[in-house]
């Protein structure tokens, strides 16, 4: 059954968003270059918004395209008016010219459309607008000139503008007009002191002038106009600049009159704010989407299988609080058949913590499937932080070589790192928080070797999550650690790793920051 609309209710559609047309003062340029036309080649060229293809007298015509829809009108190639008046060139030179003229006139307009658009959006406070316009959408530019006739038209007047004020609020410059040429956009600024009238305007009053001896003292921006009002465009929060609608005679505003500019200035002002409101979302699902994929490639370059290491069994985890985080681990195999394992935290959070695991991470692979020293890889990683930065990159960074069926573990450590090895019965501290990567531009640090007992373990975890932790609290910590994996010993390292990462978390607070875990166990 079709619903039946009910005949006390009257939709009224909006059927002002027309291309905005051309004033007469537009064509003053296109009619000095027809009469001079004619003089020079006795035929006449004119431009109307219409092909005449019933004039007899037409030789030649051609649509003046201002790259946007419609054209707006046509160059006409005619006969001389005069029968006895001879042309003084050939038909097809002038023809020829006549297009260059037509072409010279659609750039013209395609520039003034262009200075059109980009003014409306310079008002939403945004260069460019980023985002595609869909084609049945009105653009901006249209928009606001819709406003302005519609509010125009519904006080009796011919004409009215939008300034809008600059960041410095030193200066109004025109954003949109309607009934005035729009070569008036890309005339300059006006300066705010002098302007009276807008000055009083921004006050929150509407200025009413109906006295043209006047309004050279009120700095009324427009001349040619008998009377003119002028209101306040403001957010909420902010005055944004003036609405300024001229009437060709002398006349008197209302206040119901005023009352309806002042809801015209209200609806220019919502859709300045719109505009921004679309764009900034628009650039907030575009960054979303970049951090996302960030976050993908950080979380694809953390190793999924723990290597097999023959007497050894070994597990990480890295937690981070955003999308991106400070902290990684990694590890890989070297050419005498040992692995080579990275624990790395940084003190920047988010994205500056990702870029900076990024480059841990890459100095470590850089450094080649050779056995060197543990510790001279945190030198290079110190060396990459001090170079490739402001020296605002620092970084904690566990390294240990985990040799096949060995006794004894080789590490080397730096920066907010804690090592502690545990046993069955005893743990120990065998390295604290130190001076972080990155701060010198080199740093000498020595390789350790530490024997590790059957079924004992060694736990490495960085401190940046507990930034202003003195050594008292960072040994309850490890007493808590220590008492919390000493009953799973026989368990495996992937199930120890996740009781510290929970313990740590538990630490951590409200303020919870990023952490990383790893541990390397003895069989």
């Amino acid at each position: 059954m079709n619903k039946q609309i009910p005949n006390y209710l009257r939709l009224v559609t909006d059927t002002s968003l027309q291309p905005p047309a051309t004033v007469s003062e537009d064509f003053v340029a296109i009619e000095r270059v027809c009469h001079a036309f004619e003089r020079s080649t006795q035929w006449r060229l004119e431009y109307g918004e219409a092909t005449d293809s019933a004039n007899t007298n037409l030789m030649w015509s051609a649509p003046v395209n201002p790259g946007v829809g419609t054209s707006p009108g046509h160059i006409r190639l005619l006969s001389p008016a005069a029968s006895n008046s001879a042309p003084r060139v050939p038909l097809e030179d002038a023809v020829a010219l006549a297009e260059a003229t037509a072409m010279l006139w659609g750039e013209l307009l395609t520039t003034r459309r262009a200075l059109w658009q980009r003014e409306a959006e310079l008002a939403a406070g945004v260069p460019l607008i980023v985002r595609q316009e869909d084609d049945e959408a009105p653009a901006l530019a249209e928009r606001l000139e819709a406003v302005l006739r519609g509010g125009g038209e519904a006080v009796g007047c011919q004409a009215a503008a939008l300034y809008l004020l600059d960041p410095a609020t030193t200066e109004l410059k025109l954003r949109s007009c309607w009934g005035l040429p729009h070569k008036r956009l890309a005339e300059p600024a006006r300066p705010l002191r002098p302007a009276l009238a807008d000055l009083e305007a921004l006050l929150g009053h509407a200025v009413v002038m109906t006295e043209p001896d006047l309004f050279d003292y009120w700095k009324v921006p427009e001349t040619g106009f008998a009377s003119c009002v002028c209101v306040p465009v403001s957010s909420p929060s902010m005055p944004l600049g003036t609405l300024w609608v001229f009437s060709n005679r002398q006349r008197d505003f209302n206040d119901a009159e005023t009352n309806i500019l002042e809801v015209v200035a209200g609806r220019l002002a919502a859709d300045l704010e719109r505009e921004v409101l679309v764009d900034e979302a628009v650039s907030t699902r575009r960054q979303t989407r970049q951090i996302a994929a960030a976050e993908r490639v950080q979380q694809d370059q953390l190793p999924r299988f723990a290597p097999l290491v023959d007497g050894w069994e070994i597990a990480a985890h890295a937690y981070h609080t955003e999308r991106l985080g400070g902290t990684f681990y990694d590890w890989s195999a070297l050419s005498d058949g040992s692995v080579s394992v990275l624990a790395g935290d940084v003190r920047q959070p988010g994205i500056e913590g990702a870029l900076t695991c990024s480059a841990l991470r890459g100095a470590a692979r850089a450094f080649g499937p050779e056995r060197k020293p543990a510790d001279e890889l945190l030198e290079k990683a110190n060396s990459v932080l001090w170079t490739g930065s402001a020296g605002n990159a620092r970084a904690g960074l566990f390294h240990a070589i985990v040799e096949q069926g060995a006794l004894t573990l080789v590490y080397a450590v730096a920066g907010p790192m804690r090592v502690l090895r545990v046993g069955p019965e005893e743990y120990s501290l065998l390295a604290g928080p130190s001076s972080a990567l990155g701060v010198e531009d080199e740093i000498r640090l020595a390789e350790s070797h530490c024997p590790v007992p059957h079924g004992g373990l060694v736990l490495a975890y960085g401190t940046t999550f507990l930034p202003d932790a003195d050594e008292e609290i960072l040994s309850a910590l490890d007493q808590r650690l220590v008492l919390a994996v000493e009953p799973h010993l026989l368990g495996s390292a992937e199930a120890m790793v996740e009781i510290v990462g929970e313990i740590l978390q538990e630490y951590s607070g409200a303020t919870a920051a990023d952490r990383v875990v790893m541990l390397l166990k003895r069989k």
